[in-house]
């Protein structure tokens, strides 16, 4: 006896209405508003990440010069970090891994955990 071949998914989601089960607005839309709104949040937290860079280190000159500073005090026998890498976090074009936000963290102080809270603050 064979089994019956299982309904893809796709089979199945053109039986689903284009509104929720309430009748409100379609679900697409209201996805891609989301979408949009994490990327806001994500862009604004990249920022806040480069601008506790420059605080961190307040000698630094230029973009290069704290890239220097940044990839040095980081690098570890462990993990290498380059110079390059930082200067993608101050563009925000990278997120950097959370152990690199911590260190970072301890060297801007108890202020930037303060500018996390309220941006407003600073």
């Amino acid at each position: 006896m064979t089994a019956a071949a299982p309904r893809s998914f796709r089979s199945v989601s053109k039986k689903v209405p284009a509104q929720d089960h309430h009748g409100a607005r379609p679900l697409e839309k209201s996805f891609r508003k989301s979408r949009r709104r994490v990327r806001v949040s994500e862009d604004a937290g990249l920022a806040w990440f480069a601008r506790q860079l420059w605080r961190a280190f307040p000698e630094a000159t230029s973009e290069n010069e704290l890239a220097d500073l940044v990839a040095e005090l980081l690098t570890t026998d462990a993990r290498d970090v380059h110079p390059r890498t930082v200067r993608n976090w101050l563009r925000g074009e990278n997120t950097p891994h959370f152990r690199y936000m911590l260190a970072v963290l301890s060297l801007a102080g108890a202020e930037a955990v303060f500018d996390l809270i309220d941006e407003n603050a600073s």
